[in-house]
């Protein structure tokens, strides 16, 4: 029976064996820093020491050596070493997943875009009630007049006129926040800067063609008729329905109006849709066809995620 060489224990199991020494120990000195390994890199095989003497320690092992071997300190530095990078690559694992338990991880993109959709959206309701939106919204009267500043501005505007339009962007944005963390830790910052964005250039885009639809009403380059909008719903929707395609049968949670409903993915895309549709026909059917622009172009936000699923995500799933 093999004996451990660091305590001289009898091993009644498959011994150990050092990869750097190719000494034979127990499995309590079977880590090199457990029996004051040399760290010295063996080529040869060795016979495992039947002896019951113990394996002198690692200072007399230095002194004993026999004058022949060629005994290179750099293997003893570079196995510490390697030990060393093993343990703080394992803390730093641990502490990446502590954070995804806990929620605390990187969210900077998630906080930049809340952020900013709540300061231009408190601004564009403070614009609209001195009675200039079309400094800061989004409109083609805007563009034709080279307020080309509110291209930016826009895409982080929820364009409202009241204050309960502000509460309702609160509670949606409480919903985002989750969504947009969720997608910010799985697929990073950029990308959901990235997607919020691209959600928001396609709401124009949309705004843009219904706007051209109905000029023959409202002339485009008269002030009577901006027909201002924010691009924020059309990014927030983006990004919500961007989640929902991955598993559109799964449950999710909907804050309404701080009471929890569960409702399943493809469900809650249709009532995106609808809260989108429903008042702008019946609105334009009222009030004139201005509350298509208004209402319908957030829906590009949605298309939009959805050829990002398509084109990048979609084949995996």
């Amino acid at each position: 029976m093999p004996f451990c060489e660091y305590c001289g224990e009898e091993i009644g199991y498959l011994p150990f064996k050092c990869k750097y020494c190719s000494g034979t120990f127990c499995k309590k000195h079977r880590l090199p820093e457990n029996h004051d390994c040399t760290f010295e890199l063996k080529h040869s095989p060795l016979v495992p020491d039947t002896s019951r003497e113990a394996r002198p320690l690692y200072q007399d092992a230095i002194t004993l050596k026999p004058a022949s071997q060629d005994y290179d300190a750099k293997w003893e530095k570079e196995g510490r070493k390697y030990i060393k990078q093993q343990e703080r690559q394992k803390r730093q694992s641990m502490r990446s997943f502590e954070r995804g338990l806990t929620g605390t991880g990187e969210n900077k993109g998630t906080n930049f875009l809340i952020i900013m959709i709540v300061i231009f959206s408190i601004t564009a309701t403070i614009f609209d009630l001195v009675g200039i939106p079309q400094y800061i919204a989004f409109s083609l009267f805007g563009i034709l007049n080279l307020y080309l500043w509110t291209i930016f501005t826009a895409i982080f505007v929820s364009y409202s006129s009241d204050l309960f339009s502000l509460f309702f962007l609160l509670i949606l944005i409480l919903f985002l926040y989750n969504i947009a963390k969720n997608i910010e830790m799985r697929f990073g910052t950029n990308f959901l800067i990235k997607l919020y964005v691209f959600c928001a250039s396609i709401t124009a885009g949309f705004y843009i063609l219904i706007r051209l639809a109905i000029s023959f009403i409202y002339p485009l380059n008269n002030i009577l008729f901006i027909i201002p909008i924010g691009l924020a719903f059309g990014g927030i929707f983006g990004l919500i329905s961007f989640i929902i395609y991955f598993n559109p049968n799964s449950e999710m949670m909907l804050f309404c109006f701080f009471i929890p409903v569960k409702m399943k993915g493809r469900t809650l895309l249709l009532v995106l849709i609808l809260f989108r549709v429903i008042p702008g026909v019946l609105f334009s059917l009222f009030y004139g066809p201005a509350f298509l622009a208004i209402y319908l172009p957030d829906l590009g936000g949605i298309l939009a995620s959805y050829l990002i699923f398509k084109v990048k995500y979609k084949p995996r799933y």
